[in-house]
């Protein structure tokens, strides 16, 4: 019969539970679906100004930068 010490289970049950999440995340990593974050690049805009890189969802023209106020085309 084995005899099971409670350091011994802990450090089973956290193995294997990091061992599941582990195989998840590379799952749901890989498995495809890698245009949605590359999808985002044509909504960054960069001030002329400041250097400021921030979301523009709506592609106003002329932009307005949120952190110095300017307008750019």
């Amino acid at each position: 019969m084995i005899i099971w010490d409670f350091n011994v289970i802990v450090a089973l049950v956290i193995i294997l539970s990091l061992g599941v999440v582990i195989v998840l995340w590379m799952f749901y990593t890989l498995r495809g679906n890698c245009t949605e974050a590359l999808s985002d690049r044509e909504f960054f805009r960069q001030c002329g100004f400041c250097g400021y890189l921030y979301f523009d969802y709506f592609k106003k023209v002329p932009g307005h930068c949120p952190r110095c106020g300017s307008y750019q085309s």
